[in-house]
This record gives C-alpha cells, sequence and structure tokens, in this order.
C-alpha cells in the first residue's frame, strides 16, 4: 500500500471497537482458488500441511501483503502465527454460546492498551471471508469495546443467557478481511442456514506465547516439509525459545 500508516479513521475504529473490517482484500479469483482447494481437501484444519498444490494457497495467506502491512501496525514487527488456520465453525464445541476473552482481569498474553502513545496488542484475529456472511446468517459474534474493558463481565453475557443489547454479528462479503483483537469478547452463534467459511489466523507478539506452551516442543526444529519454505513464511512460523535467533525475524511488507 502506498501509505506508511493506517489512516486515523481506521486507527481509531480499531482501537475504539477491537476490530476493524477491511473490505475487498482478496479478489474473486483468489477467493474462488481457496474455495476449491477446500472443496478438494474436504477439511476444515490443517490446511499449512496439506499436500501441493493446496497448501500453497494457504501458507500464502500467511503473509499476505495488506494483512502484513496491518499487522505490523497493530501487532508490531516479529509478529508470528500463534495457531495454525482453520474454518471457524467447524468443531462442535464452537457453538456453546460462551463468550470469550474480555480484558478484565487483564491478561498480558492477548491485552491491548494504549501507553506513552504506544498501543500494545498482544493477540489478533485475521479472519477472511470466503463466503457472504448477512446479518442474521448466525456464525462469528463479538462485544464491541470489550478488549479493553475495565468492569468484570457480566456471568449471563459469557454464557449468552442476556445479550444485554451488546453482542454483533459483523456482515461481511467474500473477500473481506476481519481484524478482530484477541481480548475482545467473542464467539460462535449457530448457523441459521448454512455454513459459512470464516477462514482464521491467529497471530501473536514476537515474545508472547498464548497457545503453543513452553518446553522442548516449543523449541523444536521444524518439520521437515518446512526446510524449503520462504524466509518470509518460517519468520511468521517463529516461536521463541532457546533455539530461535536473536533478534527474532520479522516480515515487512509495503501491502
Amino acid at each position: 500500500m502506498d501509505d506508511e500508516m493506517m489512516t486515523n479513521e481506521q486507527d481509531y475504529a480499531f482501537d475504539v471497537a477491537g476490530y476493524l473490517h477491511v473490505p475487498g482484500v482478496l479478489s474473486p479469483p483468489e477467493v474462488e482458488a481457496l474455495n476449491r482447494a477446500l472443496d478438494e481437501a474436504g477439511g476444515g484444519e490443517g490446511m499449512l500441511g496439506w499436500p501441493t498444490p493446496q497448501r500453497e494457497l494457504f501458507r500464502d495467506l500467511l503473509v499476505q501483503p495488506q494483512l502484513v502491512w496491518y499487522l505490523n501496525q497493530l501487532v508490531g514487527h516479529g509478529f508470528r502465527l500463534d495457531q495454525a488456520p482453520r474454518l471457524l465453525g467447524t468443531r462442535a464445541d464452537e457453538f456453546t454460546g460462551t463468550l470469550v476473552g474480555g480484558d478484565e482481569p487483564r491478561n498480558p498474553s492477548i491485552a491491548y492498551f494504549q501507553q506513552n502513545g504506544r498501543r500494545s496488542c498482544q493477540g489478533l484475529k485475521a479472519i477472511w471471508a470466503l463466503e457472504d456472511v448477512g446479518l442474521g446468517d448466525g456464525g462469528l459474534v463479538m462485544v464491541q469495546a470489550s478488549h479493553k474493558s475495565n468492569v468484570e463481565t457480566p456471568q449471563d453475557l459469557l454464557t449468552g443467557a442476556d445479550h444485554m443489547g451488546l453482542v454483533r454479528q459483523p456482515s461481511l462479503q467474500a473477500g473481506d478481511l476481519l481484524l478482530v483483537a484477541e481480548s475482545t469478547l467473542q464467539g460462535m452463534r449457530p448457523w441459521t442456514g448454512s455454513a459459512k467459511r470464516l477462514l482464521t489466523y491467529c497471530y501473536a507478539g514476537r515474545a508472547m506465547i498464548q497457545s503453543n506452551g513452553p518446553g522442548p516442543g516449543g523449541e523444536g526444529d521444524a518439520p521437515p516439509e518446512w526446510a524449503s519454505a520462504n524466509p518470509a513464511y518460517k519468520a511468521v512460523l517463529y516461536r521463541p525459545g532457546g533455539k530461535g535467533s536473536n533478534p527474532p525475524p520479522a516480515v515487512n511488507s509495503d501491502g
């Protein structure tokens, strides 16, 4: 992208709401290719390890230029993939009605705050819409501005017993990108019709460990199939640990 920084409007929207909707990032042919790969593989997880050529499409999304441009500003240089990509709503336990996230009490591994003119957003979900999702379709829901709440979340809101008029379901078009702070209260509601494809990648700050626990597993050598991966892939797949580089690798992009 030509601009070095997000617009003030984008920056403000993310800071206030806890998420940012970026329309039309993927072209119709790109969306079609991703959907075709999902149809051919017949699964909603494990995309990065699928056979060639399907896996390359999902590996490329790791470092999609516009996404990298936003991640460097929101999470910071040296961001890394914290959880493998998957389709939202493919696990039965996702539809319990429970919301997760919130920043009270503060969890340093996913916290969002502004201090001394600098942003700290240690966890962020990048959600790619591969199908249109209209209002009332169900699926992903969020509580706007909950990413920096200073008050304990009411239990009935967490469990779905009382939405309190605060729970919102975003409307998305195929090709849109939705960036959601991990500390934003979020969850899944049952689809009202056929399930829609929302592909999510979870990113973390360079030194944060959220799901890849400490110990040998966090410092193990990369599987053989990643040996020939390009440097950008390897930088995003970097895991903090004794075998890591110092300083950690980073991906830059002009978008």
